[in-house]
């Protein structure tokens, strides 16, 4: 299956909009560095990263069912998964929201590509961060290294 380009995408979500403002980001050249990233903004894309990772597994496909039902970019949804410092393009974000049935605006902002209007927002997204890391033990390696490294930052 051929994916749209990102700038052809836009325009064509633009030109269905008939008239309304629409703004696209990424086809900016930003003149300022960008600012520091926030610790909302971190538990947003790691919020952003577990959810589409729960939602595929509850849905059981792998990483290329999903990427091919959701019509996006394999290695985009790769990254999304294992990289919570990556931020989707705005197509992803817009294809992932309408096949999961979310709001895309809360989507683009748990992609750091919309800022949050409450706080409630960036409070529901670090409590399912923290929420949906599964407790596991630990491998024996772990346990050792562990171990190992706190007698190591324990030494005086």
């Amino acid at each position: 299956m051929r994916m749209p380009d990102e700038d052809a995408w836009i325009r064509q979500k633009a030109e269905e909009e008939d008239g309304a403002l629409i703004s696209a980001g990424c086809m900016m050249i930003p003149t300022e560095p960008l600012p520091a990233v926030t610790s909302d903004a971190l538990a947003a894309r790691l919020s952003l990263s577990r959810f589409v990772q729960l939602a595929r597994l509850q849905l059981r496909f792998n990483k290329e069912q999903f990427a091919s039902k959701t019509q996006i970019p394999l290695k985009e949804l790769v990254c999304i998964e294992d990289d919570d410092q990556y931020t989707p393009t705005l197509r992803t974000v817009h294809m992932l929201a309408q096949f999961l049935k979310v709001s895309h605006v809360k989507l683009l902002t748990l992609a750091g590509l919309a800022q949050a209007r409450d706080a409630q927002f960036n409070d529901a997204a670090v409590r399912f961060a923290a929420k949906s890391e599964p407790i596991r033990q630990l491998t024996r390696e772990e346990q050792e290294a562990f171990d190992e490294f706190a007698r190591f930052l324990s030494a005086r």
